[in-house]
């Protein structure tokens, strides 16, 4: 069959084509459509389409009529990645290979067993277009045992099902290697390979830890039967150097930062676990030199070996926490296609190339690389990274496109304006990792009690030791009491009590599009009492739009329209650009004005011999003064929520514009929901008494001040904060300051502003009320998981601290419940 030539597409009145405009084969199974400059063409795959995307961009195409001339073309028809007819692909899918039919990953997932699937995510290195992506999906699919692969290019990350059974993430990524690529678990670097170090530490220490344990339970039959002394010997030796082995390389992290801590007159439970566990160790040596069955390298082992254990089990439940946050910073894409003259369609670059004013391209599945407006193009986004939103964004020429938004439908065209870390991600991304280095008030009370923790808990074992001795009992029983005192207690459970609860917080509240700048206002949420909204662009969307147009007959809406936007066209005013903006989306052309004249209170000309005036109530008064105009003013609601032009055409009335704020959907259920909690609720406005009431009664907010200045609204919260309340302030975030600043707890409803600028606690990303009660619910659970954890950890010390100095546990035990009382505060958190 013969490849239908490309050139054909130039008329785009075709009939629909019946062949893969890349590959010829006919389009058995579907088909993937794509536009390529003002042509539609028709692909049997999504390989093909990618394909066929490539080769337009080769620098040696002219055009998409000449690509099949092109080397790169020619290699991959020669290296069978495009076949060259339908009998080519049934032998390359009969011998394993892939093409427009079902890859054989779709054939092995039917026959694999869902629970024996496992999900892989690596960073890849090298790639330097979308071919490279597409190259390593295809080697992949390929490979025994993986399922599915999704490679994106634009951020280097890789997504892999696979069976276990069958391969493994060091086959996985031996496999990408040979085709010339680096790839690695996100982040994997010095990170990784010292998170490896450490399993390889544990897996050893536990390994010799096993073996000392079972001759020491051959030295404890001394107890009960004669050993004699070769017997003992032969034993004791082997112990011994195992155990030297688990200290000195399975502790050796433990004791350096023990050292560290100790130089620095720091004590962490580092100091108590190698004390413990030095302890045990030269007790036990110098009974082993004496010829002593009584060794307890066991528990010098075990120490070590329980510690490490922890810290395993530990680091891999918060990376189930950090998870969220993992996703969020990986929205950033490495590479971006920038448009030039020489490249109108654009050309990949790294994203460090792109610069203000740059133009850059952005297509399906892709993330936005920086903030921009839109200039060709159109689609859906969707934005839920950064406002918590899953509903899809229509966008269109003239919208702005935010960064680490993600393209669902379209292909846009946008001029790059803030980039980096001026971008919205950006800025995101500074402001968490901010807060999460921040340290609350709670936090910094008990790193001082864990300052003191760890020296009170030696000095416990001391006196454990001496008073023991002091009573009569044998030196090696309290030693080991002493041992057991410095083991069990747990100044690790209460250092993560807050930190890890924080990240959780921080990373649940970014998915919901709530932007953390400061921990404290988790803490404060629990506290509130009084609740105050700033009202333009907070419980309003903030801008004037037009509501509705009365056309008093004869003329109709559109006729006034016209008429208005043809006085209008060359105003500045905000009212005048409402009116252009609705002519123009409903293809209405102005009236031709001549001699337009601009007055204190409107605009008036001549079109088609008739004067028209469009303006206040007080500029067209006598053309209105025998018109009752009632129903006009009912329903645009009173003059305190709207404003009312007026236009009159020959000395007639002929229509009324109504202009006003909308509400934001979730106003009035917000407010609801916030009224039976029991909060005071309040509304202040730089913007009149009356449109202020009106708007608060519309919401159901009864205490309502209009006329306020930014400074005059920071008094108001100071005059609640003086009556014994604890005030939260919703606003803007930077026409509020004053008031955000004088808050108990700020809150930025964030309209699209330098979130650098914000004064506020939290900003809300998606812009709406309804997220202060979502807030106010995670502040609440976060709150209990710190309380909880807090609370645990502190009856945990008290309770097991007596009972080791009393002698009732052995340091195995000991060790055993430490651990336990680190990992339920992690587990309670998750």
């Amino acid at each position: 069959m013969s490849n239908p030539s490309v050139s054909d597409k130039a008329n785009s009145g075709r009939a629909a084509a019946v062949a893969c405009d890349l590959c010829g084969l006919p389009l058995k199974h579907g088909e993937v459509t794509a536009v390529f400059g003002e042509t539609l063409y028709r692909f049997c795959c999504l390989g093909c389409r990618q394909v066929f995307a490539i080769l337009m961009e080769a620098a040696d195409a002219q055009g998409p009529e000449g690509f099949r001339e092109t080397e790169l073309f020619k290699k991959c028809r020669a290296t069978g990645i495009i076949p060259a007819s339908e009998a080519d692909l049934a032998s390359r899918a009969a011998t394993g290979g892939s093409g427009s039919l079902p890859t054989p990953a779709t054939d092995q997932m039917t026959a694999i067993d869902p629970s024996n699937v496992l999900l892989l995510d690596l960073k890849v290195g090298n790639m330097w277009c979308p071919a490279c992506a597409w190259l390593i999906e295809q080697t992949l699919d390929k490979t025994t045992g993986i399922i599915t692969s999704a490679c994106n290019f634009s951020t280097d990350r890789l997504h892999i099902q696979y069976n276990p059974v069958a391969t493994s993430p060091q086959q996985i990524i031996r496999t990408i290697a040979a085709v010339g690529y680096r790839a690695a678990a996100p982040g994997e670097s010095q990170e990784g390979r010292e998170q490896k170090k450490e399993l390889l530490r544990f897996g050893i220490s536990a390994f010799l830890t096993t073996n000392v344990m079972m001759l020491s339970w051959a030295l404890y039959a001394g107890f009960f039967t004669e050993l004699t002394p070769d017997t003992i010997r032969k034993l004791s030796w082997p112990a011994f150097v195992m155990a030297t082995v688990v200290l000195g390389y399975g502790g050796a992290e433990m004791f350096r930062k023990a050292w560290s801590a100790l130089t620095h007159a720091v004590f962490n439970m580092e100091t108590l676990v190698i004390i413990g566990s030095v302890s045990a160790y030269f007790y036990s040596t110098a009974h082993f030199i004496a010829g002593s069955i009584h060794l307890y390298y066991d528990t010098a082992c075990m120490l070590v070996t329980l510690v490490l254990l922890g810290k395993t089990l530990e680091r891999r439940a918060k990376a189930q926490v950090l998870q969220g946050l993992d996703y969020f910073f990986s929205l950033q894409p490495k590479k971006v296609k920038i448009c030039t003259d020489q490249y109108p369609r654009g050309r990949w670059a790294t994203i460090e190339q792109l610069s203000p004013n740059d133009i850059f391209r952005v297509e399906e599945n892709e993330i936005v690389p920086a903030d921009g407006r839109i200039v060709a193009g159109s689609g859906t986004v969707d934005e839920s990274s950064l406002t918590g939103e899953p509903l899809p964004v229509t966008c269109k020429q003239g919208d702005v496109l935010r960064s680490g938004s993600r393209v669902i439908r379209g292909d846009f065209t946008v001029r790059a304006q803030k980039i980096a870390s001026d971008s919205t991600l950006g800025q995101m991304m500074a402001i968490i990792q901010k807060t999460l280095l921040a340290k609350t008030r709670l936090e910094g009370k008990t790193d001082i009690i864990l300052q003191w923790f760890v020296p009170a808990i030696l000095t416990l074992a001391v006196l454990t030791a001496l008073i023991c001795r002091l009573s009569g009992i044998s030196a090696e029983q309290s030693m080991l009491r002493a041992v057991t005192v410095l083991v069990i207690s747990c100044p690790c459970a209460l250092g993560i009590a807050i930190p890890i609860a924080r990240v959780a917080g921080i990373s649940i509240a970014g998915k919901r599009g709530i932007l953390v700048r400061d921990f404290t206002a988790f803490e404060q949420a629990q506290r509130l009492d009084a609740v105050v909204f700033d009202k333009t662009g907070t419980v309003t969307e903030g801008k004037w739009d037009l509501l509705e147009i009365i056309p008093i007959p004869p003329l109709t809406a559109d006729e006034a329209l016209a008429l208005a936007a043809g006085l209008e066209k060359n105003s500045e005013h905000f009212m005048a650009r409402e009116i252009m903006q609705q002519a123009q989306q409903k293809a209405l052309l102005p009236a031709a004005v001549k001699a337009p004249q601009v007055h204190a209170n409107g605009l008036s000309g001549e079109t088609a011999g008739k004067k028209i005036k469009i303006g206040s109530a007080d500029f067209v008064a006598r053309e209105f003064e025998k018109t009752d105009f009632a129903p006009a003013r009912r329903a645009a609601g009173g003059q305190g929520r709207h404003s009312l032009v007026y236009l009159a055409v020959s000395g007639q009335p002929g229509a009324v514009f109504v202009f006003g704020d909308r509400l934001r959907g979730d106003a009035r259920s917000t407010v609801s929901r916030l009224k039976k909690c029991g909060y005071r609720l309040a509304l202040v406005s730089g913007d009149g008494q009356d449109s202020t009431r009106a708007v608060g009664e519309q919401i159901g907010i009864m205490e309502s001040y209009g006329n306020r200045l930014p400074q005059q609204k920071s008094i108001f919260v100071q005059h609640l904060q003086n009556q014994g309340l604890r005030v939260a302030m919703v606003g803007d975030g930077i026409n509020d300051a004053p008031a955000l600043v004088q808050s108990d707890l700020s809150i930025a409803v964030h309209t699209g502003g330098p979130l650098g600028k914000e004064a506020a606690d939290i900003s809300l990303m998606r812009g709406s009320p309804g997220q202060v009660i979502d807030f106010l619910e995670l502040a609440g659970q976060v709150n209990k998981k710190i309380h909880q954890n807090l609370v645990f950890s502190f009856l945990y010390n008290a309770v097991a601290i007596p009972i080791a100095a009393a002698g009732l546990l052995n340091p195995l035990v000991a060790v055993t419940a430490m651990l336990l009382s680190s990992l339920s505060v992690t587990g309670n958190t998750l």
